[in-house]
């Protein structure tokens, strides 16, 4: 009967000594896009450093001067990351930075080497054929085009009203540094080639004129000796 009791007792005190309080959820810390916000707060031009072989050193100030056509406040991150993260890599980063700012405008989000990116408007004011202007942008740049080069494309095409058409039958792209490389090496390997086969073709014709030349002399003797 004791023991009963005393489980009885130890059972009422756990109930009635309140429990620790749950350890706080730590905050959220702040996500790439909360840093590309704050960077675009300061600079609406925000220009990576993580990729220096892949960025002129006069980025920021071709890229501003391009956008500075645009009219209106213009927006842009030059970011490896264009995604918002592996869990949702075809959210757009543009608008979660809009999310972030809480301010109107074109918002233009780019990687480095150009490949990638997109351009938004958000709020009132003069309509730009954005989306059209970015795909025909891309068609039309270099596989190796640098962020400024694409923006300075896409400004010009946006601000050209053509922008549909330009998506639709864009013009060719140049090629690529890689692709000039590689074509006059070629080129040059064939000038190479043709040299050394007319080379060889003139050497084997003053290889052959003394041979003819004594089967020419034989052939005289020979019809003076029949003469004779």
């Amino acid at each position: 009967m004791r023991r009963g009791w005393s489980v009885l007792g130890i059972s009422t005190l756990i109930c009635v000594i309140p429990s620790a309080p749950a350890a706080a959820a730590p905050a959220d810390a702040p996500s790439r896009a909360d840093h590309l916000a704050a960077a675009l707060r300061r600079d609406p031009v925000y220009v990576t450093d993580h990729s220096p072989r892949s960025v002129p050193a006069d980025a920021a100030a071709r890229i501003r001067a391009s956008v500075a056509r645009l009219g209106g406040p213009v927006y842009v991150a030059v970011t490896p990351t264009t995604g918002v993260g592996p869990w949702n890599p075809g959210d757009s980063l543009a608008a979660l930075l809009h999310d972030r700012m809480r301010r109107d405008g074109v918002y233009i989000v780019i990687a480095p080497r150009g490949g990638d990116g997109e351009a938004r408007q958000f709020g009132a004011g003069r309509r730009l054929p954005l989306k059209d202007a970015w795909l025909a942008a891309e068609f039309e740049s270099s596989s190796d085009a640098s962020a400024p080069d694409v923006i300075a494309r896409f400004v010009d095409i946006a601000l050209s009203g053509q922008a549909e058409e330009r998506r639709r039958h864009p013009r060719p792209a140049p090629r690529s540094k890689t692709r000039v490389a590689l074509d006059a090496y070629d080129a040059a390997d064939r000038r190479a080639d043709r040299a050394e086969k007319a080379a060889f073709g003139g050497g084997a014709a003053l290889t052959g004129l003394p041979i003819l030349a004594l089967l020419v002399g034989f052939r005289v003797r020979r019809a003076r000796k029949a003469r004779r």
